[in-house]
């Protein structure tokens, strides 16, 4: 397959450029018939300027049916040359539209291959820093093209002439709308008689934008959709699955996907509002590319935002508005930032290990989940508040349990004791303020406190001193997962000797004879076993199993329709039960991520960390966080479980944890810290 660089940037490259809003993060379309046929159009128009059609009003003809080499033109191309009738412009723009999608993903893969975008997690594209700097973009080894928005509002706003081509993509634009995303209201107003004007110059475009503007009124071969109904489980449904008594909660959503399919109505409601499933790798692979278009996810926080006196909050926020929020604070959550202050990420953690004494046993999620709780409010809060670090925790568990989950009703949040470790989320603010004052953190490392103050003074609008108190929760609600998650990973080491055994050599050959090891000491090959282990128990036990989200746009999805106002319950981790993606599911195997096999990299095979924009920040600074505990704990004690024979549970509220009946004994300190 040819590199990208060795062919012309085409007009579907151009047109996602000129949609992409550099500020967001997102591109400006809405998925649908309209865009469907201006991405058509634009390989149509492209096989007319490669010489391989010509167009008229009245046909589209076959001028020379050899390839091109290029995957985006081609498979239009084949289709044209091996019809057997003539039909005009527009019957091809629609019979195109099939590919719409394709085109736009093989588009922006092109881009980022030419390294005109970059592409962040969470299904973000911004300019790549060269573009952004020089305002041209690479179009073949040794030539440049100005970029896109330039040309085009040069051609708008000064009129100058514009070439054949960008007259096309102009026609093809303005077909769309894009205008109305590129310019502001008054001077879409002012402009747009010339923008029509231009439109209509050349006779490639015109025919194009004319059988595209017909076909978004009067599709000729526009098929109707014809939609499944959505199967309706009942309660019994529910409660035969033997894996939710259990709580297995991944297993059980995968065993009913293999039974009735990968997308069903629950037998209940929230907020009075059906409740529909989506399960499986297809939809997990739906909701990454399109669920920015179609979901939200203010619905089923907004309560717990109120709860802190908030209505502005990182998982709360949607489009434009999360994106800058990610921005702002993606450095904070950084893996790079932790592994900056590594040192001191080992202090706390090995001032926890220091009171475990030999021969006692510990309750494995109370101890992991204070343990990792110190850690984190000393590294992203800057304050100590382990003295009263339970009561925050139990009082972000009640509220998920009433305002999320609805496990409980909302006046349990306001007992005297609730109210009581309410003062606390306040006295937690005034520390942070009170400890984040410039002289005060002069010359040290910046954490997430840092970031958030600085968004709040450079921009109080966007987030207000009500909506502080939040984010800093949000940190030690993060410790609540983090030391689930711990708890499950120490608990697989545990019951599988021979890993643990490779991870106690791991980590003596990081921390023996007194070694104090850096970031850079923390390579892929050194950590290996360590790494796989992390990754096998967040596959088995992932600690936020699914996902809420609201529908705000109708939508189809796996051939179901599901309309708007809809609550949908994405179940990401199903995917980690299937025996076609993960050989043997039910068998803990970290061999299973060896380059060999890499099941997790199946697309929509994995999500421990969740799917699209919504994808955990901190997924990489939680994955060296993880690794760093486990060495340690690895080099310091050897743990057996208490009693030996015991086996998992899991509570699943409000999170997935191991249940309080497991329980780890120090069986030898290893070495003393």
């Amino acid at each position: 397959m040819k590199r990208a660089a060795e062919f012309p940037i085409r007009l579907a490259e151009e047109l996602i450029l000129l949609m992409l809003d550099g500020r967001t993060g997102y591109l400006e379309m809405v998925p649908g018939w309209d865009f469907s046929c201006v991405m058509a159009g634009a390989v149509i128009a492209d096989l007319a300027l490669e010489n391989r059609i010509d167009t008229d009003p009245e046909a589209l003809y076959l001028v020379d049916s050899s390839p091109t080499g290029d995957d985006l033109l081609d498979p239009t191309l084949k289709e044209i040359a091996e019809s057997r009738e003539t039909f005009d412009t527009q019957y091809w723009i629609e019979r195109n539209t099939a590919r719409s999608e394709e085109i736009v993903s093989v588009t922006l893969d092109r881009l980022v291959e030419r390294e005109i975008l970059d592409y962040e997690s969470g299904g973000f594209w911004t300019l790549s820093r060269s573009v952004s700097r020089s305002g041209h973009y690479p179009i073949s080894d040794k030539k440049t093209r100005q970029e896109a928005k330039t040309r085009v509002l040069n051609v708008i706003l000064n009129d100058v002439i514009p070439d054949p081509k960008d007259a096309i993509l102009m026609a093809l634009m303005h077909t769309c709308d894009g205008f109305k995303f590129l310019l502001a209201q008054e001077d879409y107003s002012e402009t747009l008689e010339r923008i029509e004007l231009i439109s209509q110059l050349d006779l490639v475009g015109r025919s194009v934008a004319n059988a595209v503007s017909q076909s978004t009124v009067k599709p000729k071969t526009r098929r109707v959709l014809r939609t499944k109904p959505i199967p309706k489980l009942r309660i019994f449904d529910i409660l035969g699955q033997r894996d939710f008594r259990t709580c297995n909660i991944p297993k059980a959503m995968y065993d009913i996907f293999r039974k009735y399919g990968p997308v069903v109505e629950l037998p209940f409601k929230m907020d009075k509002s059906k409740v529909v499933a989506l399960i499986g790798p297809d939809t997990n692979r739906w909701v990454n590319k399109k669920g920015r278009f179609y979901l939200r996810s203010k619905d089923y926080i907004q309560d717990l935002e109120g709860a802190f006196g908030a209505s502005r909050t990182l998982p709360g926020m949607d489009g434009a508005e999360h994106y800058k929020m990610r921005k702002a604070l993606q450095t904070a959550y950084s893996r790079a930032t932790l592994a900056q202050r590594l040192p001191e990420l080992i202090h706390y953690c090995r001032s926890s290990l220091r009171r475990w004494n030999e021969g006692e046993a510990f309750r494995a999620t109370e101890t992991f989940q204070t343990h990792v709780s110190s850690q984190i409010s000393h590294l992203m809060i800057g304050v100590d508040c382990s003295h009263y670090a339970d009561e925050l925790l139990e009082y972000e568990h009640r509220a998920l349990l009433t305002h999320v989950q609805g496990a409980l009703p909302k006046f349990m949040l306001s007992t005297p004791r609730m109210k009581r470790y309410g003062k606390r989320i306040r006295e937690l603010q005034e520390a942070i303020q009170a400890s984040h004052t410039p002289a005060q953190r002069k010359g040290k490392p910046l954490d997430l406190a840092d970031a958030i103050l600085e968004l709040h003074q450079n921009d109080p609008q966007f987030l207000p001193e009500t909506d502080l108190v939040f984010p800093f929760v949000a940190s030690m609600v993060a410790s609540l997962y983090l030391g689930s998650g711990l708890g499950f990973a120490v608990y697989s080491m545990v019951r599988h000797p021979d890993v643990y055994d490779r991870v106690h050599r791991e980590a003596d050959s990081l921390f023996g004879n007194g070694r104090v090891p850096e970031a850079s000491d923390f390579t892929r090959e050194s950590i290996d076993v360590t790494h796989r282990l992390c990754l096998e128990s967040a596959r088995m036990y992932p600690v936020i199993p699914w996902q809420l989200r609201t529908v705000m746009n109708q939508c189809i999805v796996e051939d179901f329709e599901i309309p708007a106002k809809t609550r949908l319950l994405i179940c990401q981790t199903a995917s980690h039960y299937a025996g076609d993606l993960f050989k043997d599911p039910l068998k803990f195997d970290i061999d299973r991520y060896l380059p060999g096999r890499a099941e997790h990299l199946v697309p929509g095979a994995y999500a421990p960390y969740g799917l699209g924009t919504h994808t955990c920040l901190g997924s990489r600074w939680v994955e060296l966080q993880m690794v760093v505990n486990i060495l340690l704990i690895a080099y310091h004690t050897k743990l057996e479980l208490e009693p030996a024979n015991y086996k998992l549970g899991i509570n699943p509220f409000p999170t997935a944890a191991p249940d309080k009946k497991l329980k780890l004994r120090v069986a030898e300190i290893r070495n003393p810290v």
